[in-house]
């Protein structure tokens, strides 16, 4: 997450916090229990090279909202700590499509009701348990905002017997996809201005029609997307936005944008795009 993110996040918090209770704006309040979610390690399915395909169940009480890796306009993204763990090489989060929430007249991308994670490990050694240790940090939002904080325990022994399969593999089917593997056959983009506002244009090819498309818009670090507008024509989606640097040295490659498309039966996950033709 950005500087700017960070800062956004810590001032929206801060304002809420010093909000009285009658007033009805958000409040901000730190938690170090479960008191709006309840969070489980599931094991899932041993894969033939060894190693798993785990889950994280989030089960949020209703009209409770969490956020996505990129919060959106303001918002703390959940944080994974794996390093307490024992034989365990790495530990990769998948995010399966996230909604659009407006939250204190700012639109938010997250999570509501249920929500599971994906996650493939890899032991160091096939043949012990993986003891896993997840320090896990989540805001969860609704009149106030609420940073829930635990640690989930879970051992995995060899051979151990296949667990919350289905839902595990239900989240995977939910998890964009590659531009490629969903038909799109063209990503070009063009960042144009100088100093640390710039303008940035896309058009995204998929051979068919995308109504009501929506593009989320990811940089680098100390870069961030702000305006961000998603229209149809010809055939295709036409994106723009304003990219702010927080340095004007920061140089932003086309290489380094990533583009999230959801549209009616779409989610796809571009990396990177193309100089536009001519």
């Amino acid at each position: 997450m950005t500087h700017a993110k960070i800062t956004l996040c810590a001032a929206i918090l801060a304002l809420a916090a010093a909000a009285s209770p009658g007033s009805g704006q958000a409040q901000a309040v730190v938690s170090t229990g479960q008191s709006f979610v309840h969070a489980a390690l599931v094991p899932g399915r041993a894969e033939p090279d060894g190693s798993r395909m785990a889950g994280l169940i989030l089960d949020l009480v209703p009209e409770w909202k969490t956020y996505w890796r990129n919060p959106g306009a303001a918002g703390v993204p959940p944080s994974f700590d794996w390093s307490h763990s024992k034989n365990l090489q790495s530990a990769e989060v998948l995010w399966p499509r996230p909604g659009l929430y407006e939250s204190f007249g700012l639109t938010t991308i997250g999570y509501s009701g249920r929500v599971v994670f994906p996650i493939h490990l890899v032991p160091v050694d096939t043949g012990r348990p993986i003891a896993l240790v997840l320090d896990l940090a989540i805001g969860v939002c609704r009149q106030i905002c609420v940073l829930e904080q635990t640690e989930l325990t879970l051992r995995i022994n060899p051979g151990a017997p296949d667990e919350g399969v289905a839902l595990v593999a239900a989240a995977e089917a939910e998890v964009p996809r590659s531009g490629a593997e969903q038909g799109m056959t063209e990503a070009s983009c063009r960042i144009a201005g100088a100093g640390t506002k710039r303008r940035f244009d896309a058009t995204l090819d998929f051979g068919r029609v995308l109504p009501g498309a929506s593009v989320i818009l990811e940089g680098p670090d100390l870069a961030w997307f702000e305006g961000v507008e998603t229209t149809a024509r010809d055939g295709r989606l036409h994106v723009t936005a304003a990219l702010s640097l927080l340095d004007d040295s920061v140089w932003v490659s086309r290489s380094q944008v990533r583009m999230t498309v959801l549209a009616d039966g779409l989610a796809a996950d571009i990396q990177g795009c193309t100089a536009p033709a001519g």
